[in-house]
């Protein structure tokens, strides 16, 4: 993986070697730098879990050339380093266990022992601010916390220093952080009310139900940087396979027109007077690096990660993708393709993608947005869809009320992934909907447990039906054999072609959505067109 210091108008003049594990093997003048420290990865420390019952890769650096052997559990492999310093290994499967072990790095001289290490369940959780969110901002927080004793829980909660919530310029030191191998720092931490403070809320509620659910030592590792789009969690090199996303991969990203434009303006509010400065600023063949650039996340987030064994991913991301129709048409092709990214980058075609829908926000395309999330889990398998549109604010991007999506995380994950019987993974999904010759129209849905409901009693809100010449027009809805009937017999609606029919298509919801299934789980906003009854 290489990169450099890049300066506007200038050619590529430092170049940077960077190990698997983000060591740096040679040096910018060309002299022999000191051999890698004897270490493991930055996935790897005290206090940590790995996954069981799956092959555990492990990987670091020594010198180059050296033998090494690493010893976990009774397990011992013995590896060489390559020329770079790199090493890695794969110990066997292995059982859950809550009964701390040292999993132990040795070579002639030295050895490295990561202390208090568990084996049981791993999550990924990535994406941007929400998924950052710490508890300490988070509705109940002082309560949570206080509770917070969970030892068999661990989390590695990477963070940066140069974060874009503000629109300052950069600083020397935060431009020296934007290396991919130094942009994010973590360490695993053992859940204890000390430290729940701290962490990104979503990853610990739903660490903190798995561990409730699945009775065994939980591991969540969360990668998240506020504003971060789609594209910066994307391989270059993917991106520029494909034939509609090239465009993204221009000579300057800071230029590129298919890009957001608020990404583009803070990341020129944050580089443009280091750049009139002349300050050296690390990038490549496609600009400055920063966190919103295409590929960048994926380089500092996900890479170093790879090949870690992992159950699955949780994403909770789209606020910088839902700002213009153009962004959501092109995000209908940008989350497919990540998730297709990164389960061929860990070989598991299958690897489990829980999506988090955009909540209640008064942002005008935000409906259009949860409706391409809702097709892409609809159409790709091992995805599931967490429905939020109960939750939310119509003001703040940043809703404290986070515990739900946790819990709503692990519901997904209990049931989908490992197969628990006897509930519903999400909220009631629609399957089709049937003119009737009446004139109404009957919607059927999926995931409805033991049948549908609404919240107050009340009959289920926020139905619309319209066609592609009129506009869409509110119609009352009753709940009648476990499907939702629409009453659209009156001459207004003009029932003569087939029509569409939307429900909770708003940016926020008021009155809030009562349409749930017997978890209590809500149903999500779709749009969906009528089909005829002999269909």
């Amino acid at each position: 993986m290489h990169h450099s210091l890049w300066m506007p108008g200038r050619s590529v003049f430092f170049c940077l070697v960077i190990s698997l594990s983000g060591s740096l093997c040679t040096s910018s003048t060309g002299r022999a730098a000191e051999p890698p420290a004897l270490a493991f990865g930055r996935a790897f420390g005290d206090d940590m879990v790995l996954q069981q019952e799956m092959p555990i890769p492990l990987w670091g650096t020594a010198t180059p050339g050296e033998s090494i052997e690493v010893s976990f559990r009774g397990e011992t492999v013995v590896s060489r380093t390559d020329p770079n310093g790199s090493w890695q290994v794969t110990l066997p499967p292995m059982q859950s266990s809550g009964m701390p072990s040292s999993c132990v790095l040795r070579n002639q001289q030295d050895q490295v022992v990561l202390k208090n290490c568990l084996v049981g369940e791993v999550w990924l959780c990535a994406g941007q601010s929400n998924m950052l969110l710490p508890v300490s901002k988070t509705s109940g927080a002082p309560r949570v916390v206080a509770a917070a004793y969970h030892p068999h829980l661990r989390i590695l909660a990477f963070d940066t220093t140069t974060a874009c919530s503000s629109a300052a310029a950069f600083a020397d030191t935060q431009l020296q952080s934007l290396e991919p191998s130094s942009f994010l720092q973590g360490t695993w931490t053992v859940c204890l009310p000390e430290h729940a403070a701290a962490f990104p809320a979503v990853p610990y509620f739903f660490g903190e139900s798995l561990l409730r659910k699945r009775h065994v030592p939980i591991g969540i590792i969360s990668v998240a940087v506020g504003g971060t789009p789609t594209e910066a969690w994307i391989q270059q090199q993917a991106l520029r396979s494909h034939p509609q996303l090239a465009t993204l991969m221009t000579d300057n990203w800071l230029t590129a027109q298919g890009l957001e434009g608020w990404c583009r303006q803070r990341a020129k509010q944050n580089l443009d007077g280091p750049l009139r400065d002349g300050k050296p600023i690390p990038g490549d063949n496609h600009g400055p690096n920063h966190p919103f650039k295409p590929g960048f996340m994926w380089s500092a987030g996900i890479a170093p990660l790879i090949p870690l064994a992992v159950r699955g991913v949780a994403w909770y991301q789209g606020e910088s993708n839902a700002d213009s129709p153009a962004r959501v048409q092109q995000h209908d092709l940008l989350l497919p393709f990540l998730i297709a990214d990164w389960r061929k980058a860990w070989g598991r075609p299958r690897l489990p993608f829980g999506i988090v829908q955009l909540p209640g926000l008064g942002r005008p395309d935000w409906p259009a947005f949860r409706e391409s999330q809702r097709r892409i889990t609809e159409n790709l398998a091992d995805t599931g869809l967490i429905v939020t549109i109960d939750l939310g604010n119509r003001h703040d991007v940043h809703p404290g009320d986070k515990q739900p999506i946790g819990e709503r995380l692990a519901l997904w994950a209990d049931e989908a992934v490992y197969k628990k019987k006897g509930g519903v993974a999400n909220g009631p999904l629609p399957t089709k909907a049937i003119l009737l010759d009446s004139g109404d129209i009957c919607i059927h849905f999926r995931d409805t447990g033991e049948g549908l409901k609404t919240t107050d009693g009340l009959p289920p809100r926020h139905f619309e039906v319209g066609t592609e010449e009129s506009v869409f027009q509110k119609v009352a809805a009753r709940i009648e054999n476990n499907t939702v009937v629409l009453n659209c017999s009156e001459p207004s609606f003009s029932c003569h072609s087939l029509p569409r029919i939307r429900y909770a298509w708003q940016p926020f919801p008021t009155p809030p959505v009562n349409l749930m299934n017997s978890s209590d789980l809500p149903a999500s906003p779709f749009e969906l067109p009528a089909q005829a009854d002999h269909e």
